[in-house]
């Protein structure tokens, strides 16, 4: 990990450059429940996103073209193959600079979402309907059930255990 943080204004380059490339992405973590908030509570040192795993290729060029490289997969990782090549589904990248991006892919079939990774998640219905803002632009996020969801079944920091504070009224 890095100390270096990830600010609105890169969130908001990456959200604008991903979505001209048509990728569907929502936003979780710490930034998740900032978008929810409409304002930034705290520093953050990654972008947490869950993606569409049939935008996998794209999301991976994309990232070429923004200077960021794999930095490692999760122990989680189910690796999937899309038109004949293999793609991790849970994963870091790591930009030259620090920042980071944590991915995590689902599949999207209609109305259902599940996660393509090997981890314990059961995400609630209406999971990717949400949006926010950071820096002033709205952006695709988790819903606040979602971020819920997300932080069970593991030892929760402080700043995680803050963020659920934040958005237990919403």
């Amino acid at each position: 990990m890095t100390d270096r943080a990830m600010t609105a204004t890169q969130v908001v380059e990456l959200v604008a450059a991903a979505s001209a490339a048509g990728i569907r992405w929502w936003i979780m973590g710490g930034w998740g429940v900032d978008a929810l908030l409409g304002q930034e509570t705290r520093d953050h040192h990654d972008l947490d996103v869950l993606v569409s795993v049939r935008d996998l290729p794209v999301l991976h060029a994309l990232l070429r073209e923004q200077g960021f490289a794999r930095a490692y997969e999760w122990e989680e990782n189910d690796p999937i193959t899309l038109d004949g090549r293999t793609w991790d589904t849970a994963f870091v990248e790591r930009h030259g600079d620090g920042r980071e991006l944590d991915v995590h892919a689902v599949e999207v079939e209609h109305r259902s979402v599940s996660l393509r990774t090997m981890d314990p998640w059961v995400l609630p219905p209406g999971c990717l309907d949400a949006t926010g803002t950071v820096g002033g632009r709205l952006v695709p996020c988790v819903s606040a059930a979602a971020q819920r969801a997300m932080h069970q079944g593991y030892d929760l920091p402080r700043k995680h255990r803050e963020d659920l504070r934040r958005v237990a009224h919403l």
